[in-house]
């Protein structure tokens, strides 16, 4: 299949999966509005095109889509043409899907599959967030933790005097928890006051907040 045939059918894939065809001028549509679009850094608005374009060649596969290397916003991805990178955004009330790499009707939150955070509607310092299918999903340290956001992990908690606790390395409640600094890893509490014990899933798989079961995927 040559490279013409190949965009033209990953474009119409694209389209299809978002329940629109390339009539009425639909392929445009995807296209980014110069008056009031601001391309990233290492990028500019070409005119013709109508897209923010990097302004050196990248890596990237010809007619590859994908998320786009920087931050931009969730309704936004990537398109490699001639070694450079286009910004194109999906049609209004869509958002683009980096795991199925289409745009999918709908909100999202995250994007970042399986990226820990500090929740965004919680002060208490010892849950965390990690973004699972678009959302983000509430998930506990192991008693006597508390999260840490700069470095993504669960820390044992430190007294007022700076020692550690007498309880912590001590499960308060029975569970498994998740690994905010690794989604193979989890935390297993066989009863209140037993050792808090550590595992990984094997490869291939990691540790599903939803099933609290190892599932096949990746990091």
């Amino acid at each position: 299949m040559d490279s013409s045939l190949l965009f033209i059918c990953s474009l119409v894939f694209l389209l299809f999966q978002m329940g629109k065809g390339l009539e009425n001028g639909s392929y445009r549509e995807q296209r980014l509005d110069a008056a009031t679009e601001s391309c990233p850094d290492d990028f500019y608005f070409n005119e013709t095109i109508k897209a923010c374009v990097s302004t050196d060649s990248t890596s990237c596969t010809n007619h590859q889509i994908a998320k786009c290397p920087m931050a931009t916003e969730v309704d936004k991805y990537c398109l490699c043409l001639d070694k450079h990178l286009q910004i194109w955004q999906c049609p209004e009330g869509a958002y683009f899907d980096a795991n199925r790499l289409v745009c999918r009707m709908g909100t999202v939150e995250c994007q970042e599959e399986y990226a820990a955070s500090a929740c965004p509607n919680s002060t208490a310092n010892d849950v965390f967030c990690l973004c699972i299918d678009g959302k983000w999903q509430l998930n506990y340290c192991p008693s006597g933790y508390t999260y840490d956001a700069k470095l993504g992990i669960c820390l044992m908690a430190a007294s007022d005097g700076g020692e550690l606790p007498s309880s912590s390395g001590k499960c308060q409640r029975f569970g498994l928890f998740g690994d905010p600094a690794d989604c193979s890893g989890y935390y297993h509490c066989r009863d209140k006051g037993s050792d808090i014990e550590y595992y990984r899933c094997s490869g291939g798989t990691i540790f599903n907040l939803i099933s609290f079961a190892c599932v096949a995927g990746a990091c």
